[in-house]
C-alpha cells in the first residue's frame, strides 16, 4: 500500500455478509496484520454433496416449479427424490 495514503478502518460490525465482501475485495488483508486477532476453530462437515447428471428436461421442469414456488431446483429435486425414494422403500 502506498506509504502516503491512509487505509481505512475495519469496520467493528459489518452489517451483511454482502458488505463485508465489498470491504474485502477492495482491501488487502496485509494492510491490517497489526489490528488481526488469530481464532481458533474447529467445525464438522455433516453433510455431503452428490454430483448427479440430470436429463435438461428434468432440470428444466424443476427450474419452472422451483420459480413458482420461490425455492431453488436443488431443493425441488432433493424432494421430489426423497418423496419418491421413500414410497419405493416401503
Amino acid at each position: 500500500m502506498n506509504a502516503n495514503k491512509r487505509k481505512n478502518d475495519i469496520p467493528e460490525h459489518f452489517s451483511s455478509a454482502e458488505v463485508a465482501g465489498e470491504f474485502w475485495d477492495s482491501h488487502s488483508a496485509a494492510d491490517y496484520w497489526d489490528e488481526l486477532e488469530e481464532e481458533a476453530m474447529e467445525f464438522e462437515i455433516e453433510k455431503r454433496t452428490y454430483l448427479v447428471p440430470v436429463n435438461a428436461q428434468i432440470y428444466h421442469l424443476a427450474e419452472k416449479q422451483a420459480e413458482a414456488r420461490h425455492s431453488t431446483v436443488e431443493q425441488i429435486i432433493n424432494t421430489l427424490l426423497d418423496r419418491e425414494l421413500v414410497r419405493t422403500d416401503q
